[in-house]
């Protein structure tokens, strides 16, 4: 044994908790040892078996008849089990929205569902992201941006998150959706109680009733918006959906509305403002591909394509696995979880030559799975890639001399094991002239 290996042994997949605070906060180490050592891992945490290759992950995303999204067992009971903690399966929550609201979220939606329900609640969203309609709304994102780059370009500084990235995609997928602005800020809390079902730390039960009440009023505020749409229909997604029927050509139950409706706001907020977050740094933290940008704009969406790949703002979902079968040469039983991890097939070396770097000619940057793949593609893909070009033209075209502001930044993310976002990003720019 050499001297290197008695000082620093080899390291292992099980060295690592991927809900550790420090492993959390930058995981792509512990990525890239599960990668290289086991790419369909059993995790020592809580016995979902982690994906982190992009052959597997991309395997798993192509293949509803073995992985479900499904994993509460809603429309598939048989692979139903409680024994990974899952919110929806607390007796206390489950009597609450049927007491006070409508079934427990996520009931159905295209966040939950596969073929043929998935393919079905995909359609009725399909309409309001069609290529003409998002088209049609460059002009408008534009504006948004140039109005909200309007609130502190004078100032000389700004906190890039709360300022910036959170309201843009709060007020896009508002006016999709058919919201009042005056509403954003309501409609905002209720997309972070969204936000924080979906994270695995621990909760109290006075904490999950909370949680539960919250979304119990946002499914009271969406079906008031539905039934005002019924009556004053316009061209948005509260519209479509207030006369949406079933696949037999019945009316949707308004629980199954609501349902899709609110994976929608939490979808079309969440990632595009993390997105935009962790690009900005990106760029600090990367002079000379600011500098690159800056001289030739025509490479500024190829380093979207790269931040996207980088710092993926969604780095897991999982999967339920429908019957017994393999995946990457792992047997897994029907019923067990799988944990796929966007963040690590991301920077897999045998798919992307210096997976760790931005590189402004890599050939097909958007190769990267962040946005999924097949069926559970992004619906709101083209819309999120429109918002982060306007954002990042408007801001070089009216700032210069962008930089961190010294001593107030801290670069720590939201302790969240699904999403990954900054949590402030504080900025100095001198205003152009005519700027």
């Amino acid at each position: 044994m050499s001297d290197t290996d008695r000082v620093k042994p080899r390291e292992q997949p099980e060295d690592f908790d991927l809900l550790d605070p420090e492993v959390r906060e930058c995981p792509y180490h512990a990525y890239s040892v599960y990668r290289e050592n086991s790419p369909v891992y059993k995790s020592h945490e809580n016995g979902a078996y982690v994906v982190t290759s992009y052959d597997e992950l991309r395997e798993a995303l192509r293949d509803p008849e073995r992985f479900s999204r499904d994993t509460t067992g809603y429309f598939d009971p048989e692979i139903q089990s409680d024994r990974y903690g899952s919110w929806q399966y607390k007796e206390e929550i489950k009597k609450l929205f049927l007491e006070e609201g409508w079934e427990g979220w996520p009931q159905a939606s295209t966040l939950n569902s596969e073929p043929p329900l998935h393919t079905h609640f995909r359609r009725l969203a399909d309409r309001s992201f069609t290529a003409s309609r998002v088209k049609k709304m460059e002009p408008y994102v534009q504006a948004l941006v140039a109005e909200l780059v309007d609130t502190f370009i004078d100032d000389g500084e700004v906190e890039f998150v709360s300022q910036f990235a959170i309201p843009l995609p709060m007020h896009v997928i508002a006016d999709r959706l058919g919201l009042p602005r005056a509403d954003l800020q309501q409609v905002k809390h209720w997309s972070a109680v969204q936000a924080e079902i979906l994270n695995a730390y621990p909760r109290s039960l006075e904490e999950e009733i909370a949680l539960a009440r919250d979304l119990i009023a946002f499914q009271h505020y969406l079906a008031q918006k539905l039934e005002e749409k019924k009556q004053n229909p316009e061209e948005d997604i509260i519209s479509d959906m207030a006369v949406a029927e079933t696949i037999d050509g019945t009316p949707l139950p308004t629980s199954l509305k609501i349902s899709v409706l609110m994976s929608l706001v939490i979808g079309g907020n969440e990632s595009t403002t993390n997105a935009l977050s962790s690009g900005m740094l990106m760029l600090m933290e990367n002079r000379e591909i600011l500098d690159a940008i800056i001289a030739d704009r025509s490479l500024l969406p190829n380093f979207i394509e790269e931040s996207l790949r980088l710092e993926a703002p969604f780095q897991t979902l999982a999967r339920a696995v429908r019957h017994d079968t393999q995946l990457g040469g792992v047997e897994l039983s029907k019923g067990c979880l799988l944990d796929l991890r966007w963040g690590a097939a991301n920077r897999d070396p045998k798919h992307f030559d210096r997976p760790d770097e931005i590189d402004l000619e890599r050939k097909n940057p958007g190769r990267h799975l962040t946005f999924g793949t097949a069926h559970h593609h992004c619906i709101g893909a083209p819309l999120a890639r429109q918002e982060l070009i306007a954002s990042y033209e408007n801001m070089l075209d009216r700032m210069e001399n962008i930089q961190l502001a010294p001593g107030k930044n801290t670069f720590e993310h939201y302790p969240h094991n699904v999403l990954r976002g900054l949590k402030e990003l504080h900025l100095t720019f001198d205003k152009k002239t005519g700027g």
